[in-house]
């Protein structure tokens, strides 16, 4: 897609906004939006001392908040490709009203990404919740694409595949929420 702005909710310690960053450097265009509810200040530290920063810009708070959300859409110029990643909150209610946020933000041909949708696949691993079958952002997906016609749930193509396995093997499964009205 190379997008001009690519936003991710869930900071964490930062490292995909940092990927984000170089491969926008490498193309010489773009930039990265990283928010989450908490940036912990040794992350925020370690983030804005990144040679990367430069195309990182950070807001701190609840995703689906409406001032957050403000905040987000005054970075985005008019005209710009936005790509959208979700990965904070991963629970059915968060994604689905990150999804509806957020669709809005990317035009027709872009993406939103949810995050984590394995989820269901692992319920009763260590570490697992044990309403992870229905409670998960694949369930988000399929309830946000039923109730908006604007959106299909589609993955991207391989760009480049010499094996003979088609299909991803990824935690993502059915994560591409591709905007097609």
């Amino acid at each position: 897609m190379k997008p001009d702005v690519l936003v991710e909710t869930g900071v964490a310690h930062g490292g995909s906004l940092i990927f984000y960053a170089s491969l926008f450097e490498a193309m010489g265009k773009g930039r990265v939006v990283g928010v989450d509810i908490e940036i912990r200040p040794h992350n925020r530290q370690a983030i804005e001392a990144h040679p990367m920063k430069k195309r990182i810009d950070l807001i701190e708070g609840s995703s689906t908040a409406p001032e957050v959300l403000a905040q987000v859409k005054a970075l985005i110029k008019p005209g710009e490709t936005v790509l959208v990643v979700l990965d904070s909150n991963h629970t059915k209610a968060h994604v689905l009203d990150e999804l509806r946020a957020y669709g809005d933000l990317i035009g027709v041909g872009s993406y939103v990404v949810a995050t984590d949708g394995i989820m269901a696949q692992v319920k009763g691993a260590p570490r697992t919740g044990e309403d992870w079958d229905w409670n998960n952002p694949l369930t988000a997906i399929h309830d946000f694409v039923a109730e908006d016609k604007r959106f299909i749930v589609e993955e991207p193509t391989f760009p480049f595949n010499e094996g003979v396995v088609t299909g991803r093997v990824t935690y993502w499964p059915d994560a591409f929420v591709k905007r097609i009205a």
